[in-house]
């Protein structure tokens, strides 16, 4: 079986320093997507909507996986994860946590509202270097794992322009 590539990981993440090392350590990893950047909870849904300035597909392409932080001011990514989980247009796209958190609470609830991966942030640069080499690596198995939702037809759901 051949797994399609990765087209576009959208990364969630209030920090902006944290995002600033995602890009940077995304630019030495030959991941072969692009990658793009919501900072809340809020945004992510706008995204995923197409909503506000996010209107058009040229501004927000399907993301083939998501990264989401947890912990985000207004909409946090617990709160988000069961959103889009609910929605069957969405709920196929995978979601992988990456916070801070290695709260077992954490841990628990975002695997039972069907998240594809956990990992928690490095704290180094040469962490992001060896994290994302393992996402590249893994990406297989991530897209493999049973998911709720739709047979991944996004647009059900969805005002395509």
């Amino acid at each position: 079986m051949v797994t399609p590539p990765i087209h576009t990981v959208l990364l969630v993440d209030d920090n902006p320093d944290d995002c600033e090392i995602v890009r940077e350590a995304w630019g030495e990893i030959p991941m072969g997507q692009e990658l793009r950047f919501v900072h809340d909870g809020t945004e992510l849904l706008d995204y995923l909507y197409r909503r506000g300035s996010f209107f058009t597909r040229e501004c927000s392409p399907r993301p083939s996986v998501i990264l989401l932080d947890l912990n985000m001011p207004q909409m946090t990514g617990g709160e988000v994860l069961a959103e889009i989980k609910k929605d069957p247009s969405l709920a196929c796209i995978p979601i992988v946590v990456l916070t801070t958190s290695n709260a077992p609470k954490d841990i628990g609830q975002t695997a039972g509202l069907g998240v594809n991966g956990y990992i928690q942030k490095p704290n180094s640069y040469k962490g992001y270097l060896q994290m994302l080499a393992n996402l590249r690596k893994n990406w297989r198995e991530i897209r493999e794992q049973p998911l709720s939702g739709s047979d991944g037809d996004w647009s059900a759901n969805v005002a395509w322009c």
